[in-house]
């Protein structure tokens, strides 16, 4: 199994525990009660978000050609996996895909169509259609599970990159596109035996960023949110690495890791700005997973719902820098769910 490890963070010392916070992960509760991880803010941020569908008279040329761009490429990632899944080349000619192997090509198919729609949904009525060929060169490539796997991860940095300095919605829908996409070229990568993909570095995609102003209330609200999730992640993952099955508790042992680094940036961006980090809880109750195929559905709900956290970051970024910076959570924990699972992710932290 491919787990991809890190986003864009630098290691550092924990950071000390002193009081308790009322976020935590599915059953873990704290001394004061029972605290829940979400997807979604306090005031339904997350849902809102996913929903939220701009007026056409309020796009831009921007968005119309970002979304554009990546409409093209996901109608190509949908027929090649669709034809891929079916054991059929561009050209006509057959080609035996494994049965695991098109069952998964399979569910990336449904991942794509819900894709479309929510493109077609969420672009303007003006958005050009993607000429014929620019979609047909595209698909021609994809004569293999890896060529898609390929194809997925290039479209992956396409819409990270077209997110850049747009509207919040476009940009949280493109953001999402692009966690879905590299979810699925790691589980691709890992069906073929494939070399793992590299970390997708979302500020360096978008491009050089100026120096931005502090934080908003609803900024650190919603960092503040996410790094209490971070701080309960911390926490939980031991369970999985002492319960998940030998091959994989190194894998288990470096996300670990890697959260103490996510949760060490959030609280360094937050005091950076001039406000104050959440504090871990003082002691987290967490029902041990009754096995290794618990264990890792355990991983993947924690993954889950701190993506849905970073949506929240997203939908509350007045700053380009502060939606980057939590795509860059989203992603990362939506590779991390779908190696879990095992499965595509069609609608990121949801």
């Amino acid at each position: 199994m491919i787990l991809p490890v890190l986003s864009r963070v630098t290691a550092t010392s924990p950071a000390p525990v002193s009081r308790r916070v009322l976020l935590a992960l599915g059953t873990v509760t704290t001394a004061g009660g029972v605290a829940a991880l979400s997807g979604c803010s306090t005031a339904g941020g997350t849902a809102q978000a996913a929903s939220t569908t701009p007026p056409a008279s309020t796009s831009t040329e921007a968005e119309e050609q970002a979304v554009a761009a990546v409409v093209a490429q996901v109608q190509a990632l949908h027929t090649g996996a669709s034809n891929l899944a079916a054991g059929t080349l561009p050209n006509g000619a057959t080609l035996r895909v494994p049965g695991a192997t098109a069952r998964l090509l399979t569910r990336i198919t449904a991942v794509h169509e819900a894709q479309l729609t929510a493109l077609g949904s969420s672009a303007p009525t003006s958005t050009p259609t993607p000429t014929p060929t620019v979609t047909a060169e595209a698909e021609a490539g994809i004569n293999s599970p890896g060529a898609q796997a390929t194809a997925e991860w290039k479209t992956a940095r396409l819409a990270l990159t077209s997110a850049a300095g747009l509207s919040t919605a476009f940009a949280l829908l493109l953001y999402k596109i692009a966690a879905s996409c590299a979810a699925n070229a790691d589980l691709l990568r890992s069906a073929t035996k494939g070399r793992a993909f590299s970390t997708l570095t979302v500020l360096e995609e978008a491009g050089p960023q100026e120096e931005e102003p502090g934080l908003t209330d609803a900024e650190g609200e919603a960092l503040n949110r996410l790094l209490a999730g971070e701080h309960a992640a911390f926490y939980a993952y031991p369970l999985v690495i002492a319960h998940i099955d030998k091959a994989r508790q190194k894998v288990a042992g470096s996300v670990w890791a890697a959260h103490r680094q996510q949760r060490d940036e959030l609280e360094r961006l937050l005091m950076t700005a001039g406000q104050d980090p959440v504090e871990s809880g003082a002691a987290y109750e967490v029902a041990a997973p009754a096995g290794a195929a618990k264990a890792a559905a355990l991983a993947a709900t924690i993954e889950r719902r701190l993506a849905g956290l970073a949506t929240d970051v997203i939908a509350a970024a007045e700053t380009p820098q502060t939606g980057a910076t939590a795509a860059g959570f989203l992603v990362v924990s939506t590779r991390r769910q779908a190696a879990w699972s095992n499965r595509p992710v069609a609608a990121p932290g949801a």
